[in-house]
Order: structure tokens, then sequence, then C-alpha cells
């Protein structure tokens, strides 16, 4: 294994994979009006926002992949730390002095610049129509109730105007982040980080004690990167670099063979304990999780986009005043005070490490499937998760076998996102059902806990040898999210051609890993 240049995806059909069916027909909706994989991808993102207002939004952060034109590039919406911030302070969690400076409108500007082909209006369109109005779906529901018993119903209200959660079927309307975005559709994410809007926020942060201010705003600034190339005899892997965790997805393919079983024995045995020294090693972390859409268009380009899950739920449970806007966490999530973990204590100004990760793989010989693109849910899981998608794409497995095959991730006791405060605690390895060895007692000296469902919401898009694509979406609960079931299908959308790929799908029976 060893980093180097560039790659490409073959051009010819279209299509958009999301966590959420009205999102995913945002994507659809913008592709056929002319725009490209990331037009799509950003119309995607930004209609979560509002559908899934509990888990993600402006407040947060954002990563986009993007693989075409012989590059694949990394476009990160970093947050960063309140130049505020006492360093000594206790850290937390939850409320406003957990609340991260957000980076995700400016990620999404740097690669709409790039590669956008429609207006940056026109990206907010079906974002601004849900938060007018959308029917609840049992799923979200369910989401919202979780956000109360959190007790964020101060938040909830904020966001809602209720402190009730809302009812399956019910129709709600998202008055006051919908304004928010009506404002950065206008203005652009100036609107937000020089405007008014970053005003209301920052006076907000100030009234409820956070360590945000006014001028952390101005000097956000997209990270624009070339991906990490990694060669090994069979693939070729980009991942996005550091802040993100990703470069420990190809250290942890580097050590097993392309032919092992992601769900065996032998695969395990060589990855629990090294996924256990590379977080460790990174002595940070990140709570919040993430949620994703992939998308591709016919000229050949391929875009993963994650945006943290900063809504009230799992961000800081905190809502900016008027703004309708959940913050991140991150800040309280993703460092230590602990004296013996120097590399994690807080620093004004900082950007803050991410687990949000994302990967482009090309094959280096013939076969039907020529490459991928994808990202997923997870926080830290995120790097496990993409490793054993990746090595069934090496095996030659199916795209749904991709996407939703038994999964298993390794964490501290008592902390699925266990890394810093997790070091130097037990480690354990959390098993689905079909892991060959859920049912041991240990695995790799690690003991094993059974899960129904690990959780996770991987979005993929992988292109075949005849020029078509194939799309494929997690049906797990990714933080609650309703899932969308992508399928290549022959003129499935209007606007689509002969062998593109739709979002089409129902609500999957899926829930939070216990």
């Amino acid at each position: 294994m060893r980093p180097a240049g560039s790659g490409e995806v073959a051009a010819g059909a279209a299509g958009v994979a999301s966590g959420h069916p009205v999102a995913a027909e945002a994507g659809m909706e913008a592709l056929a009006a002319g725009g490209s994989a990331v037009d799509a991808a950003l119309a995607a993102a930004f209609t979560q926002w509002v559908v899934n207002a509990p888990q993600c939004g402006p407040g947060g952060e954002l990563l986009a992949l993007v693989a075409g034109a012989g590059a694949v590039t990394a476009y990160g919406g970093w947050s960063r730390i309140p130049a505020a911030i006492d360093p000594a302070a206790p850290l937390t969690d939850r409320g406003p002095r957990s609340a991260a400076v957000p980076g995700a409108l400016r990620g999404a500007e740097a690669v709409w610049e790039a590669h956008g082909r429609l207006s940056w209006p026109d990206l907010f369109a079906a974002a601004l129509a849900a938060a007018d109005g959308h029917e609840m779906t049992p799923r979200m529901s369910e989401v919202y109730a979780l956000v109360v018993a959190k007790g964020f119903g101060e938040a909830l209200d904020r966001m809602l105007g209720s402190s009730e959660p809302p009812r399956p079927g019910q129709a709600i309307r998202l008055a006051a982040l919908g304004e928010s975005l009506a404002e950065v559709a206008a203005g652009g994410a100036d609107a937000f980080y020089l405007g008014a809007l970053g005003d209301r926020v920052a006076a907000a942060a100030v009234a409820d004690g956070a360590w945000l201010r006014p001028q952390d705003l101005p000097g956000v600034e997209a990270v624009v990167a070339p991906a990490i190339r990694y060669e090994f005899d069979d693939i070729e892997v980009w991942v996005s670099p550091p802040p993100s965790y990703a470069p420990i997805t190809p250290a942890l393919l580097a050590a097993v063979g392309p032919d092992d079983d992601p769900a065996g024995r032998a695969f395990a045995a060589v990855q629990v304990p090294l996924i256990e020294e590379r977080l460790t090693a990174l002595c940070v972390q990140g709570r919040a999780g993430t949620t994703v859409t992939a998308a591709v268009d016919g000229d050949g380009l391929s875009v993963v986009v994650v945006h943290s899950l900063a809504g009230i739920q799992f961000g800081s449970g905190w809502v900016a005043g008027d703004t309708g806007i959940a913050l991140s966490n991150r800040v309280g999530a993703s460092r230590s005070n602990r004296p013996d973990l120097p590399g994690a204590h807080p620093r004004g100004g900082e950007i803050l490490p991410h687990t949000l990760s994302a990967a482009h793989v090309r094959r280096t010989e013939p076969a039907r499937a020529r490459w991928m693109t994808l990202a997923t849910s997870g926080g830290d899981r995120q790097v496990q998760w993409l490793a054993q998608a990746v090595q069934r794409f090496r095996r030659g497995e199916p795209t749904a076998e991709i996407v939703s095959g038994s999964r298993w991730f390794v964490c501290p006791e008592g902390d699925r996102f266990g890394v810093p405060d997790g070091i130097g605690l037990p480690w354990y390895a959390y098993a689905e059902p079909g892991v060959v060895w859920r049912d041991d007692a240990r695995v790799a000296g690690y003991e094993v806990k059974r899960s129904g469902n690990v959780g996770g919401g991987m979005q993929v898009v992988i292109g075949l040898d005849d020029g078509a694509v194939e799309l494929g979406s997690d049906p797990r609960a990714a933080g609650g999210a309703r899932a969308v079931e992508a399928v290549r299908a022959a003129g499935s959308r209007p606007g689509a051609g002969a062998g593109s790929a739709g979002a089409v799908g129902e609500e999957a029976d899926s829930c939070i890993s216990s």
C-alpha cells in the first residue's frame, strides 16, 4: 500500500441515493433539470436538513468527495473550536457550550462553485418546500420522540413551535429553519458567515452562554484538497484526507488479503486490535454521526456528500434563538480534559478532527464493477464499515451485499464512539446477525456483544463495465432516518436514460442499535 495520484469515473448514467425519499426525489429533480451530480447531492443534502432536521442541518459539518475528470477531490466544510473557549473549563457534549463553529455551508459552497451547473437558489427549492410543510413518517416520528426523551424539549419548541413530538402522518412546518435557509438561498454562504443570519446565531450563543462569538464566523473557509490515493495489487483507493479519519480505512485493508470475508473470523482477528490501535492513536473523536447522499451524472461525475448529524437529537441539543438552526456538539464530543490526553485538549480556532469519511475505489483489472464511490454514517464506526464495504467490492459481491451485508465494529465499554474518553477502558466487538463469530464469546481477545442492528446508512454508487451504474442505499437506520433503496432501472425517472439509476423504495423496518 502506498499513497499516489488520480482516478476516473466512466460516464453514461445518472442517479441519486439518499437516506430519505423526499431528499432522493430532490436530487433526481436536480439531475432532470440539467444539474450535475454535485447539484443533485447538495439538493438532497439541503432537503435532508429539513426532513431529517433532528439529525442534520447547516449548524454542522460537511464533506464532499468528488471523483471525475481524472481526479478525486475532497471539499471539507469542517467545524472549528470557538476562539473564546477556556481550555481549562469542563467540557460537555450537551447544550450551547458544546457548540462548534459550523463549516457545512462553506464546504457546500466550495464544491458547488467547482462542479455545480444549477444556480445556488435552485439547490434549496425542495428544502424550502419541505420546510413549508411535509408529512411525518413513522420513523421520523420516533426520532422526534427521542429528542424529547433526551431532554431537548426546549430546543424542539424553538424548531417546531411545540415541545411535543409530531405523530406519524402529521403535517409539520419548520418555519424558522425555512426562513434561515431562504436567507442562505438568496445570499449564499455569506448570508450565514457575514450576514444578519450569522449575527443572530452568534447573539443567541452569547445570550445562552456558548463559547461561540460573532468574530468566529467570518474567518470560516472550506478546506479543498486532493484525496489521498493508496495502491493495492487489485484496487486503488482514494480517501478524504485529514482532519477526516478516512486514512484509517486503507490501513485496515492493507492488513488483509483481497479474498478475506469481512464477516469472517480471519478478517476480524486482524482488524479488531488494529482498529483500537488506530483510533486510540488519534486521541480524538466525534459522536455526532452523519447523513449521506450519493449521486452520479451522465458526464461521469460521482460524488458523496457526508454531513454531520448536528441536529437536536445527535448534536448539542441546542437551537440558536429564533433561527431554527441546531448546532453541532463537536467541541464537547471530540475533545477531552483528561490530563493524559494533551492532544485532545481544545484550542481556540482549531479545526476539529472528524469521523466524516468517504472513499472512491477503482479496480486495476477488468471486472463487471469497475469503480465505487461511497460513504456511511456511524461516527468512529465509519472507517470500519468503509473497510468492510470495500472488501466486499474487492470480492466481487453484489451492490446489495456491499451496502447491507452483515457488519460489526469495535468500541469501548458503554460508548459506541469511544475515543478519546474510552481510551484505557475495555473495548468490545459488536456484531449483527450474519457475522460468523457473532455467537462466539471472544474474537481476537475481545469480548463479543451481539446486536440486532449495529446501525449505519451507507450510500454507494458503483460504475459497471458497460457504462451503467448501480446505486445502493443501506436499509439500516442512520440515526433514525428513513432508508431508500436505490436500484439500477432503465428510464426510472424523467430525463434518465437507459441503464441509469433512480432512487425508489419503501421505508425500511430498521432500528437504532442497542
